[in-house]
């Protein structure tokens, strides 16, 4: 970082201030041998002389003291009553020492140009271009900062607007679930629960939740469609169902098991569920997706969870055990695993039904 002043009074630069030139015959060696004597300066040319002095020398002792940024505006008000370039350059120096990366970026480039013969001027100007990238680099930092705290405050106004979370009760396991969870630092509203059973055998109660905020200003177009936004007109035919498994906002399943299944139990049954994602003329990427979905499965025993996540741009997650597994990103393999229980072939109808049991309360 350049630190060093430039003496303008030390040097003999005083002289040159606003119209006192030496004359032209001592500027030529003129034989005479006599010193032309300097042309007298008016009042207000003394006065702005005195006055630059001043502000020079006070800017001087600030900068000495540690008080870069007074110091660069005291010598802003003596380039003002005499412009020198050796004040920009100052100027420059004592805004850099303050941090003032923007002014003394500017400050710098002016004397580069009033002195671009000057040895200074070069590292006057590579000390701009290092200037103007920090403060470019720290605005995008303060950008993403500003940014985060709107989300933070649009997040807590969004929440305080939220109904209390209560207990829910899956009637056939009785395993409960509350009505409002966060994930991620974001509201998930309880859609609704339901059993899983086979063969007549319960294996796991399902709560599926999903993002509130994008799901609430996503539901008055489900309404217009449906004809209401009552229960019964909402649950008429199966637009809740393609809304929810089409819908751009996060889904979560929270599976409660029951019984003992094993991982390649889980593995097949998702692999029947979802024939069409491992089929032969199915796309690759789905085929490769599809597969590391179910390598992300373990072992699952009786009271224990396993949640099943996927992001609006189609990212799933599963958690077991508290150990949270980041699978593929692919919107077409979030739509299939939701086509598990809300398609138009569910593994089993009435849970289905169940799952949107409270899709009225976010018109709530």
């Amino acid at each position: 970082m350049a630190s060093r002043l430039r003496w303008v009074w030390g040097v003999g630069l005083a002289l040159s201030l606003v119209g006192s030139a030496p004359s032209l015959a001592h500027a030529r060696g003129e034989k005479s041998g006599k010193k032309a004597a300097a042309p007298k300066l008016s009042a207000e040319e003394e006065e702005k002389r005195a006055a630059a002095k001043r502000f020079f020398d006070t800017g001087t002792l600030l900068y000495d003291r540690g008080d870069f940024t007074d110091a660069a505006r005291e010598f802003e008000r003596a380039y003002a009553e005499a412009p020198l370039p050796d004040f920009l350059y100052n100027i420059a120096t004592a805004y850099d020492k303050g941090g003032e990366r923007k002014k003394a970026a500017d400050a710098y480039r002016k004397y580069a140009t009033a002195m671009p013969e000057a040895k200074e001027a070069v590292v006057a100007r590579k000390r701009a271009d290092v200037l103007e990238t920090e403060a470019k680099q720290l605005e995008e930092v303060d950008a993403q900062k500003r940014k985060a705290a709107e989300e933070a405050q649009k997040a807590a106004a969004a929440r305080a607007k939220l109904p209390p979370s209560l207990p829910f009760v899956e009637p056939v396991t009785k395993h409960t679930y509350q009505t409002l969870v966060t994930v991620d630092g974001k509201p998930y509203t309880l859609l609704g629960a339901g059993a899983r059973k086979v063969i007549g055998f319960k294996v796991y109660a399902m709560g599926l939740y999903i993002e509130d905020e994008p799901a609430r200003a996503a539901f008055p177009g489900l309404a217009a469609r449906a004809g209401g936004s009552d229960h019964a007109t909402l649950l008429r035919n199966d637009l809740v169902n393609q809304w929810l498994v089409l819908g751009e906002f996060g889904k979560m399943a929270r599976l409660h098991f029951v019984r003992n299944v094993s991982a390649k139990d889980t593995r097949d049954s998702y692999r029947d569920a979802m024939p069409d994602a491992f089929s032969s003329t199915a796309p690759a990427d789905l085929r490769r997706d599809a597969d590391a979905f179910l390598a992300m499965f373990e072992d699952i025993k009786d009271g224990e969870d396993l949640v099943i996540r996927t992001s609006s741009d189609g990212q799933v997650t599963v958690e077991q055990r508290g150990q949270v597994k980041r699978g593929p990103k692919n919107q077409r393999l979030a739509h299939d695993i939701w086509d598990i229980w809300m398609g138009q072939k569910p593994i089993n109808s009435d849970l289905k039904k169940t799952l949107v049991d409270r899709v009225d309360t976010l018109g709530r």
